[in-house]
């Protein structure tokens, strides 16, 4: 962007002139830039010595685009229902503004890159770039059963850590079908899957895609602290053998939001989870639905994590259920970490490596006491435990109802730095063994009494305010002890599950529910 810095006397015309004559030049240049911008088209009837600039005298391969040096504001697009076999592998950086654009002409199925599938390769690559949008395409990397090799969907990398990117959006697209080699094979690599961002940079987006039969991972990034705004919303990641989504590296500005992730996690052969943040700066994740996880190596398999150097991070608003592992893991670097508004739903039901069926995993050690768990609501059947190696738990305000039995509350005995207030423990005898330690008050062991009798039962969808909705479970009753039962907590983020207000000076309910009672 083009900047001048001028210092006059609105006494003095010449000056006066003198500014509006560079303001003109400077106008003139950023229409010509502008102007320079150009469209390419590429289409499997296309011929690599047309000029590309127009749909009927389109490329044909992607070495041509390969061959180009794209410009700030260019666009690139692939026909409609074509394919291609190779890398796609475009050259050049936008500007701000100006991003180079990589898009789909004419109507019909997204075009199809389909990756070489070997090793160390992938369909699509932006390398040591700025300012990209990636947007409605179909993407593949598929090697033969039993292959080694190392692949990836899409691939944005940057190779050296120092130097900073800025805006790479991939947007609308299709990923599926990449096979990499799991986990013990020689050459495995987390950084192998779908969308892998490996890169220093900020202002990322991936959003709107649909990342399905990949390994190892869904959506990733692994990125220096130095990261920031790397935001990954509206994608729905399923059938996934490894981690779902992962956050690795930010700063601040990040969010995962109302993403629906479904059975990830399939490998028991390492540890794996749904959605996590590793190095991470008060990442937002909220707005997510994640169910049906299946294993997760000999650790893991939790719905979240708050992984290694994570602070600050806050996990609202999510819908999880019906994953056969826990719902929560606190590494024991994790600190400043909230837990609020969130229904978990039936997790921990097929857990049957070490630890059992539990809720919660702290990694066997104290574990930050500045972790908060505040105002969600769990409905499980039976579990082996609550909290598993915990030591320091702050508990407030959360409904935890079992239909079953729960084997123990805690496989150690907590701290007296724990807190343990306004809470509904239902039934009573989930608390028996190893139960609240440190600080507890005023906790409840009634009926929360939802308005519907199989509470947990209805469909996730969106509702007001992009709030998540469940048609009836875990509203409360008039009736409920949950009402007006719980404690004031303050920076309480203002809003429940539903998009209900929450005070900072009248007393809330206990559980995710913050409403009026219901009939």
């Amino acid at each position: 962007m083009l900047r001048f810095d001028l210092f006059f006397s609105a006494k003095d015309g010449n000056y006066v002139r003198l500014a509006r004559q560079m303001l003109c030049v400077a106008s003139l240049l950023l229409a010509a830039s502008t102007l320079h911008a150009a469209t390419y088209y590429v289409a499997a009837n296309g011929n690599d010595a047309n000029s590309g600039l127009r749909p009927g005298a389109a490329w044909k391969t992607l070495d041509k685009v390969n061959g180009m040096t794209f410009a700030p504001g260019d666009k690139i697009l692939f026909h409609a229902g074509d394919s291609w076999t190779g890398q796609l592998a475009p050259r050049g950086s936008g500007a701000e503004g100006q991003p180079i654009v990589i898009d789909q002409y004419g109507r019909g199925a997204k075009p199809v890159i389909h990756g070489p599938g070997t090793n160390d390769s992938s369909a699509v690559l932006i390398k040591d770039e700025s300012y990209w949008e990636i947007n409605d395409l179909e993407v593949t990397n598929t090697q033969p059963e039993g292959g080694t090799a190392v692949l990836r969907g899409i691939y944005i990398v940057g190779t050296s850590p120092k130097d900073l990117w800025h805006h790479i959006y991939v947007r609308n697209c299709y990923v599926h079908g990449v096979n990499s080699i799991s986990f013990g094979k020689p050459g495995y690599s987390k950084m192998s899957g779908g969308i892998l961002y490996e890169i220093n940079i900020r202002d990322a987006l991936v959003e709107g895609n649909r990342v399905s039969n990949v390994g190892v991972e869904g959506i990733r990034n692994s990125s220096p602290l130095t990261t920031s705004h790397f935001v990954i919303r509206n994608n729905v990641v399923e059938n996934v053998y490894g981690d779902g989504i992962v956050l690795h590296g930010s700063s601040g500005g990040s969010v995962i939001e109302y993403n629906r992730v479904h059975r990830v996690c399939i490998s028991d052969a390492a540890n794996y989870a749904a959605v996590w943040t590793f190095a991470s700066r008060h990442t937002l994740i909220q707005y997510n639905e994640i169910s049906g996880t299946v294993a997760g190596g000999p650790n893991d398999g939790e719905v979240f994590d708050a992984d290694i150097d994570t602070d600050g991070d806050v996990f609202q608003y999510n819908y999880s259920h019906d994953n056969a592992r826990g719902f929560m893991l606190f590494m024991r670097s994790a600190k400043n970490i909230v837990v609020r508004y969130n229904i978990s739903r039936n997790d921990a039901e097929g857990a049957s490596r070490h630890g059992g069926h539990r809720l919660f995993f702290q990694d066997g050690h104290m574990g930050s006491v500045t972790n908060r768990i505040y105002n969600n609501t769990f409905y499980v059947s039976g579990i082996d435990t609550v909290f598993y190696e915990a030591k320091n738990v702050n508990f407030d305000n959360n409904i935890l109802y079992s239909t079953g039995t729960v084997k123990q509350f805690s496989t150690t005995p907590l701290s007296a730095a724990s807190s343990f207030e306004n809470n509904i423990f239902y039934p009573a005898s989930m608390t028996a063994q190893n139960g609240p330690a440190g600080t507890v008050l005023h906790n409840l062991n009634a009926n929360p009494i939802w308005k519907a009798a199989n509470a947990g039962s209805d469909e996730f969808s969106i509702g007001r305010n992009g709030f998540l909705k469940l048609a009836k479970s875990f509203t409360l009753k008039k009736s409920s002890p949950a009402l007006h039962a719980g404690k004031v907590i303050e920076a309480n983020g203002g809003l429940d599950f539903f998009g209900n207000p929450v005070s900072t000076t009248d007393a809330p309910n206990i559980g995710a529910y913050n409403g009026a009672g219901v009939r």
